[in-house]
């Protein structure tokens, strides 16, 4: 039979196509060309569509999100130290609930990633000395392509993956921890299902934690008294680290970003309630005789593992993200380490929009050669960019320490004590368990 239009096709053949789309985004704008496609939104044929649709638009992270929240809520706190994933695991009860699993993600998710754009917009105004005006910053997120979005929510959902990673990890054994990072990150072939863009990933990262988080930490630092702050000093030695990252870091993690999110859209009473219990927590925990885990860096440190694991395979980032011509990816150094004409920032955008900004191509790639004496880890990088004093008259540039600024009083804390994070719960105990770290 021939078919003269899309109107003509067989019902089976219009489900097909309509299953195909690759984002939500798209399937909306379908319904909107053809009554129709919007007749079958309104059957029972409707929810198997969404769900697919949805199942592709938030990715092998996503999915993978959704397994470990289900698995966590079938079980009880007491189980959950001894329970490992099972097949019922991978399975949802209904499609019905599946779909709303695949929600429950999905719309905290853009929620930050529609923030996280907010912010770039804002930026890039005061930058350029242009007023941001409400109404304009509105005219520019209408702007977001889907591919923007979509490289913004992949890192969105594998941060809150690694949170779900890390829940209750302190009580496990290495041998149980394994077991789950490889049923939610590893293929049975040894390669990771979940391998994120480390550059947009800690790009994200640090802008939810100095830019979205942060002003509300600051407003509640500017309500504690001088003594107060001293406390917190002697407990934490770098203050200003903790405020930016460290707090958004256990916010997350005790949280999750749904729970992040029920939080920002709290009065500010309970913002800053919140905000409260984990800014003390450390002090609390010290006072009864417990030490505090260090959250100041806990995700950069995941994302440098991942760096070292995908290294020796990494192609290098050929897109348009270069402020001058000329430029060379080095392919042995992280993202945040190469030349300063790399722009990370820019990362997140289509090349369309780059070049209407004036970004570059690099002109080739640096395939070899032994890295440069001052690549650094995510995390210690952090330690010497994101605190408030970037230079000290006291600070010996020969010296093995890093010079943090606390905002009230200076410390100088010994690099090898800052790295003291949670490799251990991901990435490293993968090697550990392959008998590759002692």
């Amino acid at each position: 039979m021939e078919c003269k239009s899309i109107l003509d096709w067989p019902l089976d053949i219009k489900l097909d196509f309509l299953e195909s789309l690759d984002s939500i985004a798209s399937l909306r704008s379908i319904l909107l060309t053809c009554h129709i496609f919007f007749d079958i939104s309104q059957t029972q044929l409707w929810t198997p569509i969404y769900t697919k649709v949805l199942e592709r638009d938030i990715g092998v992270a996503g999915q993978a999100l959704v397994k470990m929240r289900r698995f966590k809520s079938r079980r009880t706190e007491v189980e959950l130290i001894e329970a490992l994933p099972t097949v019922e695991d991978e399975k949802p009860k209904s499609r019905q609930l599946h779909l709303s699993e695949l929600l429950s993600v999905r719309k905290p998710v853009r929620f930050f990633s529609h923030l996280f754009f907010r912010t770039r917009f804002e930026n890039r105004r005061k930058k350029f000395k242009i007023e941001a005006r409400p109404e304009d910053i509105l005219a520019d997120m209408k702007t977001i392509t889907e591919s923007e979005y979509a490289r913004v929510d992949e890192a969105y959902y594998t941060l809150w993956l690694y949170k779900e990673l890390n829940y209750n990890v302190e009580l496990r054994s290495l041998e149980q921890v394994t077991a789950m990072n490889n049923w939610a990150l590893w293929e049975e072939n040894g390669s990771l299902r979940v391998t994120p863009d480390i550059g947009i990933l800690s790009h994200v990262l640090r802008v939810t934690s100095t830019e979205i988080i942060y002003p509300y930490v600051q407003h509640y630092n500017r309500t504690l008294s001088l003594e107060e702050l001293h406390a917190i000093v002697d407990v934490i030695e770098a203050l200003c680290l903790y405020e930016k990252h460290g707090v958004a870091s256990m916010l997350i993690t005790r949280l999750g970003f749904d729970g992040l999110q029920k939080v920002l859209e709290s009065s500010e009473e309970q913002i800053q309630k919140t905000i409260s219990d984990i800014y003390w927590y450390p002090v609390e925990a010290a006072a009864q005789g417990v030490t505090p885990p260090n959250s100041i860096t806990q995700f950069p440190s995941l994302i440098t593992d991942f760096w070292r694991y995908m290294e020796p395979n990494y192609k290098g980032d050929t897109r348009r993200v270069w402020k001058q011509p000329g430029g060379i990816y080095r392919t042995t150094v992280a993202p945040w380490n190469q030349y300063p004409p790399f722009d990370i920032t820019a990362l997140v955008w289509d090349d369309e929009r780059l070049k209407s900004w004036g970004y570059y191509y690099p002109i080739g790639m640096d395939l070899g050669g032994s890295k440069r004496a001052y690549d650094m880890t995510l995390e210690d990088q952090m330690c010497t960019e994101d605190c408030s004093i970037l230079r000290c008259t006291q600070r010996n540039p020969e010296d093995e320490f890093s010079c943090l600024g606390c905002g009230f009083d200076m410390a100088h804390v010994p690099l090898n004590k800052m790295i003291d994070f949670l490799n251990e719960v991901l990435i490293r105990s993968r090697y550990r368990s392959m008998g590759l770290l002692e």
